[in-house]
């Protein structure tokens, strides 16, 4: 999502929790601390290679796209430590293994010991593609303190409990610390806003429903995007179906933060998910049409696959100043100031919580950050010696001090920031003022149901297209309901097919 390097790169890991030999060096489980150390002495001399991806300072000889930020918050922290530790240098890395998506180039360079000592990778990768042993499980350290951190008595109790549940392995383990979220939110021009009469960010659907009116009454075209499906179902349905089946659902997903294929899957053949018995399935489809009676029509009829070349979407127009407000993610500020616009940008969460009081099936559920996630670009691991045969002792506690230094809130916010296309999530910290609508709030619950469109591609493309078709007035709800029932039958009698899951 936005300008980050995707990489299919995987890991796990073994972690220097256990007492394990590994080329002759030797990691002893940390012992358990109750109080806040000093500043703690390090013996290490010498070079910590580190791979920021894309938070990666300005490297010499590097030239950067014309507008481009030129990104040097990390290289700032990464003095201040160096200025703490004399004899320590930090040098910021681009391996090409590790952003060429070669999951088989990593394999190599892990195998010859020659990782960086702090790796970038996403936590699916971590959790489950990437070799064992590679990266270090910091799960025991996540329950020391981190010295960086005044008064701090946990180094996990300045992260985000949310982002540590959705980044952890199954087996418990914790390969990464995750400082940042991809969020998405409804993004508006703070200019027409005002010239509409508009003086503060809508809060309830029936709001922003308003608001389009009144954008609408001075000829500003209040909206453009795509109705993506993933997307608003994930909104909709993790409010609308009510906490219990959403745990029920959990259960059956084998997860504590998600609602998988399998999920529904099972939910269906329960009954929870057939929508032929579960109205709150497709009843939000009416409401989002409300939405896009206001969104500018060639964009909303823009097909999902096979894009007209220079299509004028959603977010070309907006930062060409042509409509006030698009629902989109947090790279869009950044990505629109590099379009050469200059209008001030604000933002606002979907008003989850705040549905129409004739909409019977909203709950408290606060779902408005289950779009997006801790799969951005804050991202980072500590490189086993099996990886790094550099890594001895003395400089994986040297590491570890430095990872724990970067992730201190300040220096989480200050480096999250300088990118400007996501939103930090340590705690106390403070996005972007155009951030504010994407950030993770505060007792989000993760409950993402995608509605049977992850459950096989075809079912993702055809529920796409009949919601897009529904949504844009071609078909009856009538209509876009029977054919949703079918749609999802079929995709559920075909995953039971080919995976052969039990069925509780």
């Amino acid at each position: 999502m936005g300008a980050i390097r995707r990489t299919a790169l995987a890991s796990t890991t073994v972690g220097l929790a256990l007492i394990m030999s590994l080329g002759g060096w030797t990691a002893v489980r940390p012992a358990a601390q109750h109080h806040t150390p000093r500043i703690p002495k390090l013996t290490f001399k010498g070079t910590i290679t580190t791979y920021a991806q894309a938070y990666t300072p300005a490297l010499p000889g590097i030239k950067l796209l014309p507008g481009s930020p030129k990104l040097m918050a990390f290289e700032n922290v990464a003095k201040q430590f160096e200025k703490m530790y004399p004899g320590i240098h930090i040098k910021f890395v681009y391996p090409a293994a590790m952003n060429s998506n070669d999951v088989q180039a990593v394999e190599v360079d892990a195998a010859g010991g020659k990782l960086p000592d702090v790796v970038w990778g996403q936590y699916i990768d971590f959790n489950s593609v990437w070799p064992r042993g590679i990266v270090v499980n910091l799960k025991p350290y996540l329950n020391q303190p981190n010295p960086y951190v005044p008064g701090n008595k946990a180094w996990k109790d300045t992260m985000s409990a949310r982002v540590l549940g959705q980044i952890s392995a199954p087996n418990g383990a914790i390969y990464e610390v995750d400082g940042d979220w991809v969020g998405t939110a409804f993004y508006y021009n703070k200019n027409l806003f005002a010239k509409a009469g508009i003086t503060a960010p809508p809060k309830t659907w029936a709001a922003l429903l308003a608001d389009c009116k009144k954008l609408q009454a001075h000829h500003i075209q209040p909206g453009a995007d795509i109705p993506y499906y993933s997307w608003w179902s994930r909104l909709f349905l993790g409010n609308n179906l009510g906490a219990k089946t959403i745990h029920q659902l959990e259960v059956w997903s084998k997860s504590k933060y998600a609602v998988t294929a399998l999920g529904e899957v099972i939910g269906y053949e329960k009954g929870l998910l057939n929508p032929a018995k579960n109205p709150r399935l497709t009843a939000w489809w009416p409401l989002v049409k409300q939405l896009y009676h206001y969104w500018d029509p060639n964009v909303t009829d823009i097909p999902v696959l096979n894009q007209p070349t220079g299509e004028q979407n959603g977010q070309k127009l907006f930062a060409a100043h042509k409509v006030a407000m698009v629902y989109q993610g947090s790279w869009l500020p950044n990505e629109t100031s590099l379009a050469g616009a200059k209008f001030p940008i604000g933002s606002f969460a979907f008003p989850a919580g705040a549905l129409p009081k004739s909409f019977r099936y909203g709950t408290k559920i606060n779902s408005a950050a289950d779009v997006g996630g801790p799969s951005a670009a804050f991202q980072y691991a500590i490189a086993t010696p099996r990886a790094d045969r550099t890594m001895t002792p003395a400089k994986f506690k040297a590491v570890l001090a430095w990872v724990r230094f970067f992730t201190a809130p300040k220096n989480d916010q200050t480096i999250v920031n300088n990118l400007g296309e996501f939103v930090p999530t340590m705690q106390g910290t403070k996005p972007l003022p155009s951030e504010r609508g994407s950030a993770l709030p505060k007792g989000a619950k993760y409950a993402s149901v995608f509605g049977f469109s992850d459950v096989t591609a075809e079912a993702h493309t055809r529920i796409f297209n009949l919601f897009q078709e529904y949504v844009s007035g071609h078909i009856s709800f009538a209509a876009a309901k029977q054919q949703y029932d079918s749609i999802v039958q079929q995709a559920v009698h075909q995953y039971i097919v080919t995976n052969h899951p039990h069925i509780p």
